[in-house]
């Protein structure tokens, strides 16, 4: 499913945007877009280079809104540097996606969950002064950051996380699928 030509770029782009805006709207926790911008970036753009910078720039974009526009900080502190960290290596795994099928995207759905949560809370860790700077420390920080997924390891962190990416991922793969279905000749045309 790469992409190679402008008017699909400029689609996926669009889409992502609009996913990257979605962050604005209420949702409970977790469930966001983030991991689905970059799935989809890496596995829909052939060029890796706008792969890597479509994802980044829409999380950037919502983060300055969030922060201009809202009573949600946009950017909070430097532990904030590991989840676009996170984002540009699940943008980058998801450039090695070589067939996008539903098998693989869920797959990606779930490692993406993995190594945002893993990211994310080894970025608390590392920057704060909350945890000893131990193996024991970081494991306190990781089971710290369940109450964030409601205590309930399950239900928030696969329901939410993994569900949001799921839910998040379908949504932009299914528009895509559906905007190059109505326009064919977008497809085919080179950049």
């Amino acid at each position: 499913m790469k992409t190679q030509n402008k008017p699909m770029i400029i689609i996926a782009a669009g889409l992502i945007l609009i996913a990257a805006l979605s962050r604005l709207l209420p949702h409970p926790p977790n469930f966001a877009p983030i991991a689905s911008l970059a799935i989809f970036g890496g596995a829909v753009v052939g060029n890796k280079k706008y792969a890597l910078v479509l994802p980044l720039g829409a999380l950037l974009l919502s983060d300055v809104l969030f922060e201009l526009f809202t009573d949600t900080k946009g950017f909070y502190d430097i532990s904030q540097s590991f989840v676009y960290g996170a984002v540009i290596l699940i943008t980058f795994l998801a450039t090695q996606i070589k067939k996008v099928n539903t098998k693989n995207i869920l797959f990606a759905c779930l490692w993406s969950s993995v190594i945002f949560f893993v990211l994310s809370n080894f970025g608390v860790w590392v920057s704060g002064a909350f945890y000893p700077k131990t193996f024991a420390g970081l494991m306190e920080c990781y089971y710290a950051a369940i109450p964030f997924y409601k205590n309930e390891f399950f239900g928030n962190f696969v329901l939410n996380l993994f569900m949001g990416n799921v839910f998040y991922t379908a949504l932009l793969f299914g528009a895509y699928a559906v905007v190059r279905k109505l326009m064919p000749e977008a497809d085919t045309q080179l950049a």
